[in-house]
């Protein structure tokens, strides 16, 4: 479950070379004198249907694996960015004035690239927010239908399916759409694309399939010590073909902008994921074996509408047969992405396989639960901000007050990542009090390690700046490897003393060496003042407001409790905004800003 993600003729460009380059202009105001007058940046706009999307199974939910600096196939550097609109101040004399989308100064100076960052996240957090909404659903419903094991060895089960996808699919995703929208330009070319990746994709993964099936026995020892599992391995391999033959299809769909189809596919492989689990699991009792058949469901409906259309397509062009120079270019950069895959995978879920061995099956299955709950920042914050902060942020660096404006992005992007690690702490730990059995209430410990740790994430995105800015990817690759060694090393220390606890520290412990490795580099090659005293200080005040509330509320009533802990919530709010800097004749020149934008765009609904 994963992923991240021009024109000519004949045979391929070069890497580089095939790419279109997206410059920006700075508009020049003749009268502008102040900070307040800069004129508006003007980008192209974002093209939302070439953004990266997946249809995945939604029954567990595991965070996007942290993406590799390419959006379907595309450097980010390459990337189309954001058009941003020019807001007039009421007020003024002469010439009117703007608020430009490139400002972010300390208050309205730059709220047009605020408010459209926040509009941009929004759209992409329409898609994000299915899955893990769903899992949400799902993850409490499998708890009361399956044994604490059972949903351990299932948690165990996705993970070897996420990490065989991930090497078996040989970076095709983004390897696609380079080769699709940037290498080729024929309709040929483009169709043995598309032909060559689905002979591809079934000639790698059906051997390997066939592979596990038959050594079932053996992995399900070596998995879980017992060969009582050798029927699921065997639908997980099963599942690891539907998975790999809908990448074709889900690509295709993508880089034909077919954006209804595939839109409606994603409706349609989340219900019936859905609705296969409610029958199979909680009517059928079919246990781990109707999981993995529900996931397979998903896949399978893509595979029914997506395959016999290219099929067809492909046999009326003749075009159906494996071209060699088309398999060579996209392997050629598709592969190498694999490692950034592997040192990711290794980064967030070797700890699921690492508890089932060192601890047990049942630890394995509280922490996956709290990783569903701890970790819902990742698709509800941090992968809508992703999307549209990747743009945006080339455009800023073009700007001479850009170490400004990367120090405030950072200031109150972690402002509202502490916050709501803070809230979502609260509220998970109610959710798996109400929602789980009992067996999972413990687990209610490791949530706020996992909310923390998917914090630092969203950290880690801005402190990458510089390595982006000045091309060294590479040191991408370098940081998850070393943050991944560090987790796998805490894991087998602290497993087996402290079980999911462990998991837990050693899952935060490593994502902070993540930060930490990063900020360092990144420093030297790309300095920005990001204010860490000030962030350090709203971190350690929001864990001891949080370890007090928690330690007086858990002696009084529920009731009582709620109230200590909601109202130590909204005390961290204004503590933020105040260690932010915003006074109250901010949050009202805010507020009008918010108010003129709004009003604007629904006059544009309106003509």
């Amino acid at each position: 479950m994963s992923e991240y993600k021009m024109r000519m003729t004949g045979k391929p460009r070069s890497p580089l070379g095939g790419m279109k380059r997206y410059r920006v202009t700075l508009i020049a105001s003749a009268d502008a004198r102040e900070i307040d007058e800069v004129a508006t940046l003007k980008l192209p706009i974002v093209d939302i249907a070439r953004q990266p999307t997946q249809i995945d199974e939604p029954a567990f939910f595991i965070p996007p694996r942290l993406s590799l600096p390419f959006i379907d196939g595309i450097s980010r550097a390459d990337q189309p960015t954001l058009l941003q609109p020019a807001i007039s101040m009421p007020g003024r004399t002469g010439s009117q004035e703007t608020i430009s989308a490139s400002q972010l100064a300390g208050g309205e100076n730059y709220l047009s690239l605020a408010f459209g960052m926040i509009k941009s996240s929004g759209i992409y957090a329409v898609g994000a927010l299915a899955s893990p909404l769903v899992s949400l659903i799902l993850t409490p419903f499998l708890t009361h239908h399956l044994s604490s094991i059972n949903y351990g060895g299932l948690a165990v089960l996705y993970t070897v399916i996420d990490l065989v996808t991930a090497i078996t699919q040989l970076g095709l995703s983004p390897a696609f759409f380079r080769a699709y929208n940037g290498d080729y330009e024929s309709p040929r070319d483009r169709l043995g694309v598309l032909s060559s990746s689905i002979i591809l994709m079934s000639l790698v993964s059906i051997p390997i399939a066939i592979a596990m099936m038959m050594t079932a026995p053996w992995l399900s020892i070596f998995l879980f010590k017992s060969v009582s599992y050798s029927g699921s391995v065997r639908l997980a391999a099963l599942v690891i073909i539907l998975e790999n033959l809908t990448v074709p299809g889900i690509s295709w769909l993508r880089a034909e902008k077919r954006a209804i189809f595939y839109s409606a596919l994603s409706i349609a492989n989340v219900l019936l994921v859905l609705g296969t689990n409610i029958v199979l699991v909680g009517v059928l009792h079919v246990g781990v074996n109707g999981a993995l058949l529900a996931k397979g469901a998903g896949y399978v409906v893509i595979i029914v509408c997506t395959l016999p259309i290219m099929l067809l397509l492909l046999g009326r062009r003749q075009c159906l047969r494996l071209r060699s120079d088309i398999i060579r270019n996209m392997l050629f950069f598709g592969v190498p992405t694999i490692f950034g895959d592997m040192a990711a995978w290794i980064l967030q879920l070797s700890d699921r396989y690492l508890l089932s061995h060192f601890a047990s099956l049942a630890q394995t299955a509280s922490y996956t639960v709290s990783y569903t709950l701890g970790g819902v920042l990742s698709p509800v914050i941090l992968a809508p901000f992703g999307l549209a902060w990747t743009p945006i942020m080339y455009a800023i660096a073009k700007r001479e007050d850009a170490g400004r404006i990367f120090q405030l992005v950072f200031r109150w992007f972690s402002t509202v990542l502490l916050f709501a690690a803070f809230a979502l702490s609260l509220l998970s730990t109610a959710m798996l009090e109400v929602l789980f059995p009992p067996a999972y209430h413990p687990a209610g410990l490791i949530i706020p390690f996992i909310a923390l740790s998917t914090m630092f994430i969203g950290v880690w995105y801005i402190f990458m700046i510089g390595a982006y800015l000045r091309r060294k990817t590479i040191f991408e690759f370098l940081f998850m490897s070393v943050a991944a060694s560090v987790n796998v090393l805490l894991n087998i220390f602290l497993i087996p003393h402290f079980g999911a606890l462990g998991a837990a520290i050693s899952t935060l412990l490593a994502y902070i060496m993540l930060v930490l490795v990063s900020y360092i580099v990144n420093q030297k090659i790309y300095p920005i003042n990001f204010e860490i005293g000030s962030f350090l200080i709203k971190l350690i005040l929001g864990v001891a407001l949080y370890v007090g509330s928690s330690l007086l509320a858990h002696t009084q009533k529920p009731m009582i409790g709620w109230g200590i802990s909601i109202c130590t919530l909204i005390l961290y709010g204004i503590l933020l905004m105040l260690l932010g800097g915003l006074s109250a004749k901010r949050i009202r020149k805010t507020l009008w800003y918010i108010r003129e934008v709004l009003s604007k765009e629904r006059n544009k609904s309106y003509a």
